[in-house]
């Protein structure tokens, strides 16, 4: 889904929530109108009646404050209605307007002959994550004693761990490279475990798996790593994102489709 439509539907989604909490606030909301004084004594809520002009008005005592919160409430919520429900319609309206001009469809209706003269064209995602994933590339290479760990997509990993992470990936089609050459400042290659797109910005982040956390002299590698990342640009919770695990805690898999998800589909 377009970053765009993406937006704006978690924010018609926001909306809906909230104009539903307004209009059960306003059903249950006591009726008339809120006048309040401001006296030496200290503020004074009094309520008066529709079509009461005449007059302060019943007197809300201490006791009784929450009529004046929730009058209140009321009288906001009403206003608020409106302009979310306004918000909401120009929403719809630009979504008709932005899908009936949606520029991916420029490349999907030219024949395939045309498409490969193109060298610059915007791609339906579709079509981007298959071009994205078809690039060949030099991973690391394994040792002559490396554990042969195959993941559902075919590829070999290193550790029982990475195919965890790369099968669920996997089963929730988030395009991903493993091990996929990193050229940092200083003409400096790494190898982050995973180079994942994210689709709904186009843009490639990575994710480090942490496996021997128990272990001093690989933490110290580690912390050397996430430092050279940031260097280059590469935060932690931005377009860098990790998972763990030592002798003693395993990689908490119940976790790991949460994770996932927030990280690389929902954010």
């Amino acid at each position: 889904m377009n970053v765009v439509v993406r937006i704006l539907t978690k924010e018609m989604q926001r909306l809906k929530n909230q104009v539903r909490i307004s209009r059960e606030r306003i059903k249950k909301a006591p009726q008339g109108f809120l006048r309040i004084a401001n006296k030496r004594s200290g503020v004074e809520y009094y309520i008066k009646a529709k079509g009461e002009r005449k007059g302060n008005g019943k007197y809300i005592k201490k006791k009784d404050v929450e009529i004046a919160h929730r009058i209140v409430q009321r009288d906001y919520d009403t206003q608020l209605l409106n302009v979310a429900e306004e918000r909401m319609r120009a929403i719809e309206r630009f979504l008709v307007v932005y899908n009936e001009t949606e520029l991916e469809r420029i490349y999907e209706k030219l024949n395939c002959y045309r498409r490969r003269l193109l060298r610059d064209a915007i791609l339906p995602n579709k079509e981007f994550v298959r071009q994205w994933e078809d690039m060949e590339y030099q991973g690391k290479p394994f040792g002559d004693n490396a554990l042969e760990l195959i993941t559902e997509k075919g590829e070999r990993v290193r550790s029982k761990s990475e195919k965890i992470i790369a099968d669920k990936l996997y089963s929730l089609g988030i395009p991903y490279r493993y091990e996929c050459p990193l050229l940092l400042d200083g003409n400096l290659t790494v190898y982050p475990d995973f180079t994942i797109l994210k689709l709904p910005e186009r843009k490639e982040v990575y994710l480090e798996h942490f496996g021997m956390l128990d272990n001093e002299s690989y933490v110290e590698m580690m912390m050397s790593k996430l430092d050279m990342y940031a260097r280059n640009g590469i935060y932690i919770g931005v377009n860098l994102f990790f998972t763990y695990e030592s002798g003693k805690r395993p990689l908490n898999t119940r976790l790991l489709d949460e994770f996932i998800k927030k990280a690389f589909v929902d954010a």
